[in-house]
């Protein structure tokens, strides 16, 4: 900062003079400080290729493996497109022969069809036979099962009454063989008479 003299305020020329040289070192400094960024700016730049440079020769390795890799990769691929191919070509065949076994099924199915159309009338049939068989089951249930019943309960009466006849045959045949006993013993004093035979 310059100081102001009383001679320096009455002459215009050193106050023009003194402004022009502090505008100069006003604009020589902001070139100064424009040149330092841009020495700043370009170390950052050569910093920054540097860096870059290190990774591509680090990163180009491993990149060139992988190229090679997948170079021997491809004719992998190419041979096993190969097996493939070669596959696909089995496979159409097979659908061929599958398709015509198709064909062959459809005929028979044909066959099939012409020989279940009978089927529905021997249906029929036994449809009827079963209703037959269910009135014969209800006519047998109402009409004969009750007979059948009744003739079992007096089937078992009878059994009854014939164990009861023989208990009173066997009675009558005890009494028959006591009356016999005593008649032979009331008779065997008349034996002993001569004229009386027995």
């Amino acid at each position: 900062m310059t100081v102001q003299t009383p001679a320096s305020e009455e002459d215009p020329t050193l106050l023009i003079f003194r402004i022009i040289q502090d505008r100069l070192r006003a604009s020589v400094a902001r070139e100064e400080e424009i040149d330092y960024r841009r020495v700043q700016d370009i170390r950052r730049t050569f910093w920054v290729a540097r860096t870059s440079l290190f990774i591509v020769m680090v990163l180009s390795l491993p990149v060139f493996y992988l190229i090679w890799t997948l170079v021997g990769a491809m004719g992998t691929i190419t041979e096993r497109m190969e097996q493939m191919q070669v596959q696909v070509s089995t496979m159409r065949r097979d659908f061929d022969e599958v398709s015509q076994l198709i064909r062959t099924i459809e005929g028979s199915v044909a066959q099939m069809r012409q020989h279940i159309a009978v089927i529905p009338p021997m249906e029929r049939r036994l449809f009827r036979m079963r209703e037959d068989f269910d009135v014969m089951a209800v006519a047998m249930n109402q009409g004969i099962t009750p007979h059948v019943v009744t003739i079992d309960q007096i089937l078992a009466a009878m059994e009854i009454n014939m164990a009861q006849m023989n208990q009173a045959f066997g009675v009558v045949n005890l009494h028959v063989f006591r009356m016999q006993k005593e008649v032979n013993t009331m008779s065997s004093p008349l034996r002993m008479m001569p004229f009386i035979g027995w």
